[in-house]
């Protein structure tokens, strides 16, 4: 699904393999101003989710606004980078000579590069548009055919074609994300990230960002499939792996061979991780007493959730909850 339009036509001829190799795990964004900030915010955010699906900081990113050019000494973007130029929706995007020229220069210098909005007419002014199919917002589409009438504008609202991608705007550049996640880390890990920032509709069974992320890992393992299931649904009355192993049709043996083989940890260790991801959730998003928080989670007492949680996620159950109704000082 994620990768179709990475297949289509112009990508499809130079091959998959050729298009991940301008696919950077290091991004820098340039907006066009402080107007556009929380579309700049909705990137960051799905790059900040596919780190916690893929459980390591797979992503980094650097944020620059158009201002900052003014004064900016050397280049904006490396050859390993890929550069996303964010614009709005409502005027175009025509740098001024100076900037131009540091644009430009980035353009040429950055694995791939995205446009989102009126980001477009950027590389179109800079006169460095390599490829020749983009997806342009409706206000921009008559500005970007008087300028050049080689653009065949793709009917979707986010395309990707040679070495550059590009959105129609805010909620498309997340879905552009999204995609470019996808091609890099494979579908599994764009499908979780869809569905948890609510992107798609949810199919099926779902379970929690840590549910999504041990699916991932278990690369469609159906016996570990199911006992993840299990766990799911049983987060508040915990069953043994016996009992885990009984209900889905396996021997325990195999259960823990298959949760060892895959996801590198023992079934209680990773049904212990959901519940504590469960715990944290209810500390951050309700007032729920901590005595009544560690039996909706399976814990036998508060003692021992909270020794588990400190272990987990390196604070105690009190300081999440203080952060949560008060905010971090």
């Amino acid at each position: 699904m994620y990768l179709h339009n990475f297949r289509s036509k112009g990508a499809a001829e130079s091959g998959v393999s050729t298009l991940r190799r301008s696919l950077s795990r290091d991004f820098v964004f340039i907006s066009q101003g402080h107007k556009v900030d929380f579309t700049v915010g909705g990137c960051l955010h799905v790059l900040r989710i596919a780190n916690q699906i893929l459980e390591r900081e797979a992503y980094s990113w650097t944020c620059l606004d158009a201002s900052d050019l003014d004064s900016f000494d050397g280049s904006v973007c490396r050859p390993d980078q890929t550069l996303v130029l964010i614009g709005g929706t409502d005027q175009a995007w025509i740098p001024g000579p100076q900037h131009m020229r540091i644009l430009r220069s980035a353009i040429r210098n950055a694995m791939r590069v995205c446009v989102v909005g009126s980001a477009v007419f950027v590389p179109l002014s800079a006169g460095v548009l390599g490829a020749k199919r983009l997806a342009v917002h409706s206000a921009f589409q008559t500005g970007v055919c008087e300028m050049t009438s080689a653009i065949d504008l793709h009917p979707g609202v986010t395309c990707h074609h040679k070495s550059l991608s590009s959105a129609t705007g805010p909620a498309a550049a997340m879905r552009m994300m999204v995609e470019l996640v996808g091609a890099r880390d494979g579908e599994f890990a764009a499908m979780a990230l869809s569905r948890d920032l609510g992107l798609s509709e949810s199919s099926g069974q779902c379970g929690s960002g840590e549910h999504l992320r041990f699916q991932r890992m278990s690369q469609g393992d159906d016996v570990i499939q199911q006992a993840l299931q299990m766990m799911e649904d049983h987060l508040e009355d915990t069953l043994s792996v016996s009992q885990i192993a009984d209900i889905i049709g396996v021997s325990p043996r195999k259960l823990e061979r298959s949760f060892g083989d895959r996801l590198g940890r023992s079934p209680l260790k990773v049904y212990r991780d959901l519940r504590l991801h469960r715990a944290h959730s209810l500390l951050a998003q309700t007032a729920m007493p901590l005595g009544e928080v560690s039996v909706a989670c399976g814990f036998s007492n508060v003692t021992l959730m909270k020794r588990w949680f400190h272990e987990k996620y390196g604070e105690l159950p009190c300081d999440v909850r203080r952060q949560a109704f008060s905010g971090s000082t």
